[in-house]
């Protein structure tokens, strides 16, 4: 396989956009222009994403690494937010400290004490690894942020009930913080059930179209989807513990 796409795959590549495009179409389905978007969208993002790639990889340092890191860590921040049904500005800074957390605690052991690159700072390695990490993590936050949040306004007589009877502000929030973590794990936990059954991972497909062992990109798969796991957890149990403070007013120990 070569290193760039041809003229010609490219023009395969636009008859197949058009190709599902058309059966919308023909389908009456009123999709038409809506696909058109995205994958014009698509292909501006990912060349965009591509051009600024290809420039790390090609000086690697610490400061490009950190640089692409940040901006994955931002854009994280941003994704998880933007994924709640409702904004509310003052979970952003549970967002942005649960994330930084989750992306360095999960990825940090990953590459450096097991990946080992031959540099430290090694754009190849940090970068896929922080963008499934931290990727799966801005999921996880923005459920169980969200739904401590809304559990504090449909479970508003339970909470004060249980207020009333002289359960702490986080005793009585705690059931609803756990139905929220549950619902952030529970997507991670069926991808682990789900993998390798139905189809192939991302990382494993990738790694195979490269020309990796199969084996190998196995286990680089599995560890990356442990590592993910983990940053589910940090980034939703923070990010929940954080909107359970936030429903409640800290001086008279009533919700808001």
């Amino acid at each position: 396989m070569g290193s760039f796409m041809e003229p010609v795959d490219l023009l395969w590549l636009g008859g197949l956009a058009l190709g599902t495009v058309g059966l919308c179409a023909s389908q009456g389905l009123g999709l038409t222009r809506a696909w058109g978007r995205a994958i014009g969208r698509a292909l501006l993002q990912l060349t965009a994403v591509g051009s600024l790639l290809a420039l790390v990889w090609a000086a690697p340092s610490p400061g490009s690494l950190a640089i692409a890191l940040g901006g994955l860590w931002g854009l994280a921040v941003v994704s998880a937010h933007q994924q709640m049904g409702q904004r509310w500005p003052q979970l952003l800074p549970w967002l942005v400290g649960g994330l930084l957390g989750a992306g360095l605690l999960a990825s940090v052991p990953v590459v450096l004490l097991v990946l080992r690159p031959g540099q430290w700072f090694e754009p190849r390695v940090w970068v896929p690894v922080g963008a499934v990490v931290l990727g799966a993590a801005a999921h996880g936050a923005a459920i169980a942020g969200e739904q401590v949040m809304m559990a504090a306004r449909s479970h508003r007589n339970d909470i004060e009930q249980r207020l009333s009877l002289g359960a702490t502000t986080q005793q009585a929030i705690a059931p609803h913080r756990r139905a929220a973590l549950r619902s952030a794990l529970v997507p991670t936990l069926n991808g682990f059930t789900s993998a390798g059954l139905f189809t192939l991972p991302g990382l494993v497909s990738g790694a195979l179209l490269a020309g990796m062992d199969p084996l190998t990109a196995v286990s680089v798969q599995l560890l990356v989807m442990v590592a993910a796991a983990l940053a589910v957890s940090v980034g939703a149990l923070v990010v929940a513990w954080g909107a359970g403070r936030l429903c409640f007013d800290p001086i008279a120990q009533r919700l808001r």
